[in-house]
């Protein structure tokens, strides 16, 4: 796994990097130009034409420094600075009056020219206000330009933290970005408009990392091998009871995929409970599969306590519908049920529905003593919450948060899915 930073998490390691480890914020800034510059020479050509687009603070304080070392490497570089920000960071005047006594081009107007890449040093990660003004009129024509377009850090207009577009975003075809994935390169729609995403270090100490220690964390395919292997001596019985509650009438593919999908994820038995009008279509597709089924309600709530002993993990929800009977099956698993529960799709419907209703039901969910995982989209996180989709969605990071100390594990599913845990740690997927 590798760490994956916010907004305030990155300036938070910056700071500390500067204040307490004592590295000069103008050396961190050389050696994310040296990263910028190293990107450069592996894949365009020196003889391009690059136009450099810059605001005062820092982030464009990186691209003056790259334009300068791109200069010495016989690029043709122009550079064009908005000017609406009415200071310059300090490392920023630096590399601008190195660029002054070397003669660099510095554009007065907005460039009628063609260029082979379009750099964006506008405000990188910072950034928490909509673009407007003449920010936002660059940033429009900038995209409509015809070229390689690479954003410094963050691209222009994506919020580091959430991933939302802040009224308009460069569109990159490539983003370097430095010390750590930021979430909003990974979060849509922020992951659009980041294209290919390069993370460079640039010298931020692990001191610093570990000082701040960034509460989300991403999968990487070094991950896989943590998972166990199995043991050629071991048979299904060694890789624990699944029992599915799954499917009802009309709905036996919601059953068939969730059974399916069990026995790929490494089950070793696998016992679908649902009703009789699927018992056909599970048998010729799955037949590996244990089958209990009913054929009326009263059939079910005697199945049921036997099948929910049998299991070691009990997962509920995917297709039995929303009705009195479903709401009912959903009670009497938080009830009886003893083993790990995994509630999904109309399982979460009917749950959401009964944790308004039911005062009994809300004291069984926060008691249920097996642990319990709640999948939601953002659908039915909203049905949970009681909050709008638009609002879970301008913020997933935040929303998946709020769950994080109700006792329970939340997969917020989405492009990306994330997964509160103990202490607010994230996992990004």
């Amino acid at each position: 796994m590798r760490y994956v930073a916010s907004r305030e998490e990155m300036q938070d390691i910056d700071a500390y990097s500067i204040n307490n480890v004592g590295i000069p914020g103008i050396v961190l800034m050389e050696k994310a130009a040296l990263a910028l510059e190293e990107v450069f020479l592996e894949r365009i050509p020196t003889d391009s034409r690059v136009l450099i687009v810059t605001e005062k603070g820092n982030n464009g304080g990186d691209g003056l420094a790259l334009g300068r070392l791109l200069l010495e490497e016989g690029y043709t570089v122009d550079f064009y600075e908005i000017g609406v920000i009415p200071h310059d960071s300090d490392s920023h005047q630096i590399q601008k009056h190195i660029l002054e006594q070397m003669e660099a081009d510095f554009l007065m107007k907005f460039p009628d020219e063609e260029y082979d890449v379009i750099v964006d040093a506008i405000f990188g990660v910072g950034l928490k206000r909509e673009v407007a003004g003449r920010h936002r009129e660059v940033i429009e024509r900038l995209n409509q330009m015809e070229a390689l377009k690479v954003a410094v850090d963050v691209p222009s207009g994506v919020d580091a933290s959430a991933g939302q577009i802040l009224g308009i975003a460069f569109e990159a075809d490539i983003t370097v970005t430095f010390g750590l994935p930021k979430v909003g390169l990974l979060l849509y729609p922020g992951a659009d408009v980041s294209g290919e995403v390069i993370v460079k270090e640039i010298g931020f100490p692990n001191k610093a990392v570990e000082e701040i220690a960034p509460q989300m964390v991403s999968f990487t395919t070094d991950d896989l091998e943590l998972l166990p292997e199995r043991k050629a001596w071991t048979n299904k019985g060694s890789y624990g009871k699944v029992l599915l509650i799954a499917g009802s009438k009309n709905m036996a593919g919601a059953a068939l995929l969730s059974g399916t999908a069990a026995y790929k994820s490494g089950s070793g038995l696998v016992r679908i409970f649902s009703c009789e009008e699927n018992r056909v279509i599970l048998q010729e597709k799955l037949p590996e599969a244990i089958l209990t089924t009913y054929d009326s309600e009263e059939k079910a709530w005697e199945l049921l306590p036997e099948s929910l002993s049998w299991a070691s993990v009990i997962g509920i929800g995917p297709g039995i519908g929303q009705s009195a009977f479903a709401s009912k099956l959903v009670k009497q698993v938080l009830t009886l049920g003893k083993a790990p529960l995994v509630i999904d799709a109309d399982g979460l419907n009917n749950l959401a529905a009964l944790l308004q209703e039911d005062t009994e039901l809300r004291q069984l969910f926060h008691e249920y003593e097996g642990g319990m995982i709640l999948t939601p989209h953002l659908k039915e996180m909203s049905r949970l919450t009681g909050e709008e989709i638009a609002e879970i969605r301008s913020n997933l990071p935040k929303a998946a948060a709020s769950t994080a100390d109700k006792g329970h594990v939340i997969v917020l599913k989405d492009a990306r899915t994330l997964c509160p845990m103990e202490a607010y740690l994230h996992t990004l997927i």
